[in-house]
């Protein structure tokens, strides 16, 4: 992120409510694109451009943790930027209260199991020789 924060591509990312309801669960807790993908029921690269976009704009950062890519919300925001970001959080929160719900029902090992069933997918795929 610069030293300047562009309000407009801001007010924009939050303005899809995919992307708001990402920005109110990484209120509650870093989270990578597996346990987003579940909670949400969308797919990876659908999570994934939301979050690209998240980032780019200076809400959300990421960081690697073992395999899997984690992002967490920015915490340094200018006030009225993040008076902006609780505002569309709480509405984001109101309007899909089982998001939280959700999250609080992952499993701990959400990543490794979405991880095992893709490896199984790929097998069943193979032929035998």
């Amino acid at each position: 992120m610069t030293d300047t924060v562009d309000e407009i591509s801001i007010a924009r990312a939050l303005g899809d409510t995919t992307r708001a309801r990402i920005a109110a669960l990484l209120r509650r807790r870093d989270l990578c694109v597996c346990e987003l993908t579940e909670v949400l029921g969308q797919s990876q690269a659908n999570i994934s451009g939301h979050l690209k976009l998240l980032v780019s704009t200076g809400l959300a950062t990421s960081y690697r943790r073992s395999y899997w890519t984690h992002y967490a919300l920015v915490r340094t925001l200018p006030a009225d930027t993040s008076h902006f970001l609780i505002a569309v959080i709480r509405q984001a929160t109101a309007q899909y209260p089982g998001d939280l719900l959700a999250l609080e029902r992952l499993p701990a090992d959400v990543c490794a199991l979405r991880q095992k069933q893709r490896r199984r997918a790929r097998e069943g795929k193979q032929k035998p020789k």
